[in-house]
């Protein structure tokens, strides 16, 4: 629905200013690229064939990584576990994107970080961001999660929700364990591995999934 995509609804504006964004746009516009909204490619829409058919030699498919990664515990499709990269298209799309007081973040990459710092600019009171590895194997950018810091965002490391806590059927908690470095993923990262009775609570009124995308 805006050109940019990603850029323009995954992005906050205080990391990428629109201004910015629109420019680069239009100074491709001006050399002949055209664009087309609300233009969906599959399924309903067009087909690879009906866009050869108007004439295209080749095509190029970049529509990125928009779905998040579902976080698969108790209790995560009660009220208040919200997807974060749908909750940051809503905030920067300008359609109504509630923070409450108490929020947590699950993930440590740029959406997360994205998610946290942009749960403050909406008002909530704490923010804390919850991940299972270390600092170190954080994939944001180091600066930013010294800007989050700096901003009063928690980041808890080594640790992870196992289960939200409800209460008339809305989330209240995290129920969370701490975690140790285990054997390197195929990524080279170390897995997780949980620590026996290192459990504790985490009082939360809304929560934002961040542990991934995929297209």
């Amino acid at each position: 629905e805006v050109p940019g995509g990603m850029l323009a609804w995954g992005i906050p504006e205080y990391r990428l200013p629109r201004r910015i964004l629109e420019k680069e746009i239009a100074h491709l516009q001006r050399y002949g690229f055209e664009i087309k909204l609300n233009q969906p490619v599959g399924k309903s829409g067009l087909s690879i064939k009906d866009l050869k058919d108007q004439g295209y030699s080749a095509i190029f498919l970049a529509m990125g990584a928009q779905k998040s990664v579902p976080l698969v515990i108790e209790g995560a499709n009660i009220e208040g576990v919200v997807d974060g990269l749908s909750w940051l298209k809503a905030v920067n799309l300008g359609t109504p994107a509630f923070a409450a007081e108490r929020v947590a973040v699950i993930g440590g990459g740029s959406v997360a970080i994205d998610a946290a710092r942009s749960a403050l600019r909406r008002g909530a009171e704490a923010v804390t961001v919850i991940y299972r590895r270390s600092r170190e194997d954080m994939p944001a950018i180091a600066e930013e999660i010294l800007e989050a810091e700096k901003e009063g965002v928690e980041i808890i490391c080594r640790a992870m929700p196992k289960r939200f806590l409800t209460e008339d059927g809305k989330v209240t908690g995290g129920a969370c364990m701490k975690t140790e470095a285990g054997a390197l993923d195929r990524s080279g990262r170390p897995q997780r591995v949980n620590l026996p009775g290192s459990e504790f609570t985490l009082p939360v009124d809304m929560v934002l999934v961040a542990i991934g995308q995929q297209p």
